[in-house]
């Protein structure tokens, strides 16, 4: 059996879709069973959640690897100590590129804090390094609909987005594949890009002429407040913003397709899909 925390997230949804279409054996945990059910019926799903030790102690129960997004520290050791308990062999956790590099640098410090804590629990486990995810541009939707603008702090530098979905593919191959025990896996998309070439791809998936303004650290900080993201994670998220400016993630990697066998998609075939979907949605609305 396999247990998914964050079940109803970008990543987390589609890789309970893929193993229920695969047949494998899935444990979904989330803090609303109804909206998950609707999204992905066909799974076994427990309510839960990762600040609970007693509520994860029960979605272990059975459970041989388990996927793990967590939001802070406490909730990997929460999920350590019922892995521990229920016998679970594995944990696949979601990172970031930075955790991995020497010396870590931006939001990876906190994000390999967690991975030390997961080596050093006696578990096997495979981190998964994403570069940024493409659907962070989905927050730039409102400013290139009414403006035809895009404000982001990365300069001209240039970084190898992935698709969620493609995230989601890399952890079910190591979820279900042997031979990625113990190791961490740096995942990038197929292409370098500036946010300058990305805004403007994302015009041409609205059919939107687009311009892109850069902006400073406290502006692209006040950008991520204003997105909700609590404090800490923002002064990371910006720090990493100017390592994009650098040109420290200027690098392109293979390990997506040692993991899944094929290639991630590019970045014009994500917006051109993701544009779709959208204005399904809100037709439908």
């Amino acid at each position: 059996m396999l247990l998914i925390t964050g079940a109803t997230g970008a990543v987390g949804s589609e890789i309970v879709r893929e193993l229920v279409r695969k047949g494998i054996p899935v444990r979904a945990m989330t803090r609303n069973a109804a909206k998950l059910l609707a999204v992905n019926p066909g799974c076994e799903v427990v309510e839960g959640n990762l600040d609970d030790p007693i509520s994860l102690e029960k979605a272990m129960n059975g459970v041989d690897r388990v996927f793990l997004l967590t939001s802070k520290t406490q909730q990997d050791r929460n999920v350590i100590a019922a892995a521990n308990k229920a016998g679970t062999g594995h944990v696949v956790k979601l990172s970031t590129q930075e955790a991995g590099w020497v010396p870590v640098e931006g939001h990876g410090h906190w994000h390999r804090e967690r991975e030390v804590l997961i080596q050093s629990s006696g578990l096997t486990w495979t981190f998964l390094r994403p570069c940024m995810f493409m659907n962070f541009a989905l927050s730039w939707l409102a400013s290139i609909q009414s403006e035809g603008v895009v404000r982001a702090g990365g300069g001209q530098g240039r970084l190898g987005p992935i698709a969620p979905n493609d995230v989601a593919m890399a952890a079910v191959a190591a979820l279900t594949d042997g031979g990625h025990e113990n190791k961490g896996y740096e995942l990038t998309g197929p292409e370098l890009l500036s946010f300058e070439e990305m805004s403007k791809t994302m015009g041409k998936a609205m059919g939107k002429e687009v311009r892109y303004i850069p902006i400073s650290d406290p502006e692209q900080g006040t950008v991520f407040t204003n997105m909700g993201v609590s404090g800490y994670v923002v002064n990371g998220l910006v720090e990493t913003f100017s390592l994009i400016r650098s040109g420290r993630f200027n690098s392109l990697t293979s390990d997506f397709e040692k993991l899944t066998g094929r290639s991630p998609q590019t970045f014009l075939d994500w917006a051109c899909s993701a544009v779709s979907q959208t204005r399904t949605t809100n037709v439908a609305k």
